[in-house]
C-alpha cells in the first residue's frame, strides 16, 4: 500500500494518538488543510476532529459535514491514492457529509483502495458485500468511537524522504462529480472568518485563542474570503499584538482583496501609498486608489476627500465641495460625516442646522464626547 501525507498532518496526528500538545496539534492539522499537500486527508481529519470532539472540543456532527464535503471535494478533483480512496469511501459509508449515504458508491473507493493494498478498505468492502447478498443496501451503518478505533496506525512520514504516490486508479463506472453547492462550502468562507472575528473580538479570549483566529482568518482568505483578506492585510500593518507588522504583506493581501472588487482595501492601501514613511510610498498612487474607493461609496474614503477639501481655506469654494463629501458620507451611514457637516454648520452660525446634523452623527453611531465612530453603524463595504 502507497500513499501520500502532508508532514503537518502527519505530525499533527501523532501529537493527537499520544495526547500531547492538543493545541499544537490542530494548528498542524489547520496548517496541512491550508496549505498541505494531502487537502482532502486534511479536511476529513479536521471533520473527524469535531465530529467525535476531543478534550476541550465538544462533538458537533453537524458542524463537521462541511468539512467532511470539502475533503469530499477534493478527492474529487485530485489524484487519489489508496487512503484517499479509503476516506472517500467512507464519505458515503457513513454519510458524513451533506451527501446522503450510499453503500454501493462507498464500494467503488474501497475496492479500488484494496485494489492498492488497503485492508481496511477490503475489510469494509466486503462488510458491504456481506449486506447486499442479505439484502440490506439501503441504510448506512452507525460509525461509533469502535468502528473508527479499527484506523490502521499510517507510518509517519520523514521530511527528508520522497514518498511515492500511489498511481491515479481510474474506475470503469466514473463517479458523478461533488454537487457545485458543495465546492461553494468551500469557497463561501465569510463564516470561517466570522468565527474568527468573533474570537478576536471576545474581550475573554487568551492570546492564543486570538493566534488561533489569526490562522482562521488566514484559511478564509485562501478559500476566497475578500473581507479575510482585508482584515490580515490591516493586521500586518502592525497596530495589534498579534502579528509583527509587515507592509509588504499588508500591501499583498489589500492587492488580492482589491482585484475582486473591495473598495475598503483600496481605501487601506491609497492610505499606505501616502504614507511617506513606507517604503513604496505613491502619494499620486496612493490618491488615484483613495477616490476609486470614493467613487465606489466607501464612507471613509468620501471623508477623506472632505477633510482634503477642508483644510485649503484659501479658497472658500472648497468647503463646500468638503461640505458635500461629507453629506455623502453621512447619508451613507456614516455618523462622522454628519458632524464634520455639524462643525461647519456651526462655523457658518446656522446653530440649528449643526444642532440636527449633530443629532445624526449620534444616530449614526458617532460619540462627539469621545470622537468615536462605532463601525456597526455606518454601512459595510466589502
Amino acid at each position: 500500500m502507497s500513499y501520500t501525507i502532508d508532514n503537518d498532518l502527519q505530525a499533527g496526528l501523532d501529537l493527537l494518538n499520544e495526547g500531547k500538545k492538543v493545541d499544537t496539534a490542530l494548528k498542524l492539522i489547520n496548517r496541512s488543510a491550508r496549505k498541505g499537500t494531502t487537502k482532502g486527508k486534511s479536511y476529513f481529519e479536521v471533520g473527524r476532529i469535531i465530529r467525535e470532539g476531543i478534550p476541550g472540543l465538544e462533538a458537533d456532527p453537524e458542524e463537521s459535514k462541511k468539512f467532511y464535503d470539502i475533503a469530499a471535494a477534493h478527492f474529487n478533483h485530485e489524484p487519489r491514492d489508496s487512503m484517499d480512496n479509503r476516506e472517500y469511501g467512507d464519505y458515503y459509508y457513513y454519510g458524513l457529509g451533506s451527501e446522503e449515504a450510499d453503500k454501493n458508491r462507498a464500494l467503488e473507493y474501497y475496492d479500488a483502495a484494496a485494489a492498492d493494498g488497503d485492508e481496511l478498505a477490503k475489510q469494509r468492502a466486503d462488510e458491504i458485500r456481506g449486506q447486499i447478498e442479505k439484502g440490506d443496501s439501503s441504510s448506512a451503518p452507525t460509525l461509533t468511537p469502535e468502528t473508527d478505533a479499527k484506523e490502521e496506525v499510517v507510518e509517519a512520514v520523514n521530511e527528508d524522504e520522497t514518498v511515492v504516490a500511489a498511481p491515479v486508479v481510474e474506475n470503469e463506472n466514473k463517479p458523478a462529480e461533488i454537487s457545485d453547492k458543495v465546492i461553494q462550502d468551500e469557497i463561501d468562507s465569510d463564516q470561517i472568518l466570522i468565527k474568527a472575528i468573533r474570537v478576536l473580538d471576545s474581550v475573554s479570549a487568551t492570546d492564543q485563542e486570538r493566534l488561533d483566529a489569526v490562522e482562521l482568518a488566514r484559511i478564509a482568505a485562501e478559500e476566497g474570503s475578500i473581507r479575510a483578506n482585508v482584515l490580515l492585510g490591516w493586521l500586518y500593518e502592525g497596530d495589534n499584538n498579534l502579528v509583527e507588522a509587515d507592509l509588504e504583506k499588508a500591501k499583498e493581501f489589500y492587492e488580492i482583496a482589491i482585484e475582486h472588487g473591495s473598495c475598503s482595501a483600496e481605501f487601506r492601501l491609497g492610505m499606505l501609498y501616502t504614507d511617506k514613511d513606507v517604503p513604496f510610498c505613491d502619494v499620486e498612487k496612493g490618491h488615484q486608489l483613495i477616490i476609486d474607493a470614493a467613487h465606489d461609496g466607501y464612507t471613509f474614503a468620501l471623508c477623506y476627500l472632505g477633510d482634503c477639501f477642508r483644510t485649503k481655506v484659501d479658497d472658500v469654494r472648497n468647503l463646500e465641495v468638503a461640505y458635500r463629501y461629507y453629506a455623502l458620507a453621512g447619508e451613507r451611514g456614516l455618523g462622522l460625516g454628519y458632524h464634520y457637516m455639524a462643525e461647519i454648520d456651526a462655523s457658518r452660525q446656522q446653530l440649528d442646522l449643526a444642532a440636527q446634523h449633530e443629532k445624526l452623527a449620534t444616530d449614526n453611531g458617532y460619540d462627539p464626547a469621545l470622537g468615536y465612530q462605532d463601525p456597526l453603524f455606518y454601512s459595510l463595504h466589502v
